[in-house]
């Protein structure tokens, strides 16, 4: 086996199942347009195929000195015969390809599901990968669960499902939402690149409420650039003249109001072909009860089936009782997905001394 760095030709030919989003080309070239340190490494047999694959960056520690990681994980076959010994041989070369670069530490957060689950979080019957945690385990890697990438998304499979069984099958609440939007006449469109200020203010205000860091500008802006077409940021508007009949009412709503259409919710989605992700969003709080937040997510929802996805992933949740967005992605029914979590690899002494300070965490956040 050798540890290479791929092509451009080599990275775009990977076709791995736990391929994903932040393991791409376009997250490869987003790095470069941005300055951040990258490389997209591989490991190959005998016969020039690629075994494994990842888009490792840095950013700078102490010194000098550096962290790696490997967001989404490396890409492989997990439950092939020889996953053994390709981890190994796979571990051995990235500790010494980091060290050479200043690396103290790497990190990996493999996209692949630790224990089946069903839409309450309860483990079902199934294939786990329960064993990769403990091979990474035995190669020195220590497990710090959630740690700054999530571990519980909530997922939609779209095997074959028909649109109008699949508005039938989501919770009553959400089908009332959605219809009520729909006689509102409250529109979803695609914001322009001018017009993501909106989806900003809505996404920060929910941050603070929900306790996520929403991103800045430049990360909207930059994964536009580098994946085009299959970035979208959308809106949901309530025509104003509505919002005003309310307000005559009694009631003052101190709201933006553009082009005569009021915002209620905007989002941003990934559609890397095999799912459609939900990423940042938000809601106005005073008008949640317009739909929009719902409304955007059953036209998406539409839009993953037209365009063959094969799964709509929702992205971070906590799968407790009483958390507000996981019961509101459970309303469109689906299941919980438990990742393997986040693993980091010591490098030297300095590295034993970071990963040591470094304790588990089950809620944390992409960047």
């Amino acid at each position: 086996m050798n540890f290479v760095e791929l092509s451009e030709a080599e990275i775009k030919k990977l076709n791995f199942a736990c391929g994903n989003f932040l393991q791409s080309w376009e997250m490869y070239q987003r790095y470069g347009q941005i300055g951040r340190e990258s490389y997209f490494v591989g490991v190959k047999d005998a016969h020039d195929t690629v075994l494994v694959a990842g888009l490792m960056t840095a950013r700078p520690w102490h010194f000098g000195k550096k962290v790696f990681r490997v967001a989404g994980g490396w890409l492989m076959d997990y439950g092939s015969a020889n996953t053994k010994s390709v981890l190994e041989f796979l571990t051995a070369q990235a500790r010494e390809f980091c060290r050479k670069k200043s690396g103290i530490a790497l990190e990996i957060a493999p996209n692949i599901i630790a224990r089946p689950r069903d839409a309450h979080n309860q483990v079902v019957a199934g294939e786990d990968n329960l064993n990769i945690k403990a091979e990474l385990e035995n190669l020195g890697y220590k497990y710090l669960g959630e740690f700054e990438q999530v571990k519980w998304t909530f997922v939609k499979d779209l095997h074959g499902e028909d649109p109008e069984e699949m508005f039938k099958a989501f919770r009553t609440d959400h089908r009332q939402r959605i219809r009520r939007a729909e006689r509102e006449e409250v529109r979803v469109r695609e914001l322009s690149l001018e017009e993501l200020g909106v989806l900003k203010e809505i996404a920060a205000e929910a941050g603070e409420r929900h306790g996520f860091k929403d991103p800045d500008m430049t990360y909207y802006r930059s994964m536009k650039k580098a994946f085009g077409d299959k970035i979208k940021f959308v809106v949901a508007e309530l025509p104003t003249e509505r919002l005003e009949q309310v307000s005559a009412k009694g009631r003052s709503l101190a709201l933006k109001k553009s082009d005569s259409y009021t915002p209620l919710a905007a989002a941003m989605f990934v559609n890397d072909g095999k799912e459609l992700i939900y990423l940042y969003s938000g809601s106005v709080r005073k008008l949640q009860k317009y739909g929009g937040a719902h409304l955007i997510q059953w036209q998406m929802l539409q839009e993953a089936l037209k365009t063959g996805c094969q799964k709509y992933n929702f992205y971070g949740v906590r799968p407790i009782e009483g958390d507000g967005v996981y019961n509101f992605k459970l309303g469109f029914r689906g299941r919980v997905e438990e990742l393997l979590g986040t693993f980091i690899l010591p490098i030297g002494v300095l590295g034993r001394i970071y990963a040591m300070r470094l304790s588990v965490q089950e809620y944390g956040e992409i960047h």
